[in-house]
């Protein structure tokens, strides 16, 4: 039962360290020109909306 438990820890350890897939490109395009991802349709008084974010739910935001 031991080296059952030791096995799984160790499956479980390398499966965390396999990259998955990853944010969606357009998360990723809004976060590299430092942007916020919001739930809401517009941005906030001090950003102004750059595109979508999660495949188009979300807003994309920059600081202006």
């Amino acid at each position: 039962m031991k080296l059952f438990s030791c096995l799984m820890a160790l499956l479980l350890f390398l499966l965390q360290a396999v990259p998955g897939p990853g944010l969606p490109r357009d998360t990723l395009h809004c976060l590299e020109h430092h942007g916020y991802c919001f739930h809401l349709k517009s941005c906030p008084q001090p950003f102004a909306a750059f595109g979508t974010c999660y495949r188009r739910r979300r807003t994309c935001c920059v600081g202006t």
